[in-house]
């Protein structure tokens, strides 16, 4: 969190983070496209997220600026010092969990992953606001939202279902960072 107190502005970074082709990028095109955001995308020739995507949206709360810098992470392996370098900063993280059942392994794993790539930059889950975003729930293979509860959500942090493709609990997904952060920076305030 970056406080720019003259400018009465207050920067925050947000990463949507999970496995390779979650939806992550989905999620951010469609807030983007929603909100009426500028995404800026690095893509290989696959349309795989090869650095990261970005977007910038700014919210008004009584006479400060919150802007919120948001950022996708690579989920391929190869990519990891890339994520390292994208999470620096992090203060606030959207899990995207790939709700189909033959990635449940896989989501579990990052999740291990995430906590592990916090501490190796120094964090921790406990400093940092999440969301997990039971993404993919339009197909026919999607686990239920009690079994990736039980399965994935083991520190029982907030968490929506989405279908990201379609734009459903896009904005939702967001509101809640927005919101968790939000109550941060009025807690910090008083």
């Amino acid at each position: 969190m970056l406080v720019d107190v003259e400018r009465k502005l207050i920067k925050m970074k947000v990463v949507y983070y999970g496995v390779a082709q979650s939806g992550k990028t989905t999620n951010l095109e469609k807030l983007s496209e929603m909100e009426g955001l500028n995404l800026l995308k690095l893509d290989t020739k696959g349309e795989k997220t090869l650095v990261f995507d970005f977007a910038n949206r700014r919210v008004k709360v009584d006479d400060l600026t919150l802007s919120f810098a948001l950022y996708t992470i690579p989920g391929q392996d190869i990519y990891k010092d890339v994520r390292l370098t994208v999470l620096r900063g992090v203060d606030a993280l959207v899990f995207v969990v790939d709700s189909q059942r033959e990635r449940l392994k896989e989501n579990i794993d990052f999740y291990k992953l995430l906590k592990a790539d916090l501490l190796r930059i120094g964090k921790s889950l406990e400093e940092v606001s999440l969301v997990f975003q039971y993404n993919k729930r339009d197909l026919s293979n999607s686990l239920s939202y009690e079994e990736l509860e039980k399965s994935i959500n083991i520190d029982r942090y907030p968490s929506l279902c989405a279908s990201a493709i379609r734009g459903e609990g896009v904005l939702e997904t967001f509101k809640a960072i927005e919101d968790q952060l939000t109550s941060k920076v009025r807690r910090m305030l008083l």
